[in-house]
């Protein structure tokens, strides 16, 4: 019987370990992850936390992390690269000078008053809500998310793509300066106001 106790405990503690190694990320740490320019790269490390008044002046990547939250008045001067990570909560005030890419990840409602300089990716998230007057300064992605309605006043300056998505139904007011791409959802209602820059593929 001792064996098995043995092994099923080393089993554990090897499921466990990176968790019991999670930790802070505070701003000496940091430090030890950024390149030359200014870009920090987080993939696959232990840590579940960023710091407040977290700013960094190049990329950041956090794909495949355990940290579910961006702090208050979190400034990047890059690009978010999210994919496949924890990440849920969007602390107000957030700054992001390029894009933000949530590809797979775990993130469920954009809060309003999120400033990002390109493009939006959710594609297969668990997404279920954007904010009304939603601007997006790139292209919007909620493929293979269970959203079910775009936010009413929506901007997006570049190309939407819809498909996979549990939208059936377009706001009265939407502007899309490229492509809608439906990618086989079946529209029953469009919106009595639609600027569309492109054109609309089914």
């Amino acid at each position: 019987m001792i064996r098995p106790l043995l092994i099923a405990f080393s089993l554990g503690a090897t499921l466990l370990s990176p968790v019991a190694s999670a930790q802070k990320l505070d701003a000496f740490r940091t430090l030890n992850h950024l390149d030359n320019y200014g870009n920090l790269d987080l993939r696959h490390k232990p840590y579940t936390e960023l710091h407040d008044g977290f700013s960094i002046d190049g990329n950041l990547n956090m794909a495949h992390t355990h940290i579910k939250r961006l702090p208050k008045d979190t400034s990047i001067q890059g690009n978010l690269e999210a994919a496949n990570s924890a990440l849920v909560t969007i602390g107000k005030g957030t700054y992001i000078r390029g894009y933000a890419n949530f590809l797979g990840g775990k993130i469920k409602r954009w809060p309003s008053g999120i400033k990002v300089g390109g493009y939006l990716n959710f594609t297969d998230t668990p997404l279920e809500k954007l904010p009304n007057r939603l601007r997006v300064n790139g292209d919007l992605s909620v493929m293979r998310t269970p959203l079910s309605m775009l936010p009413e006043g929506l901007i997006v300056n570049g190309d939407l793509f819809l498909g996979g998505s549990n939208i059936t139904q377009l706001p009265e007011t939407m502007t899309i300066k490229g492509n809608l791409f439906l990618g086989g959802n079946k529209i029953t209602k469009w919106p009595s106001k639609l600027t569309l820059g492109g054109a609309v593929a089914l």
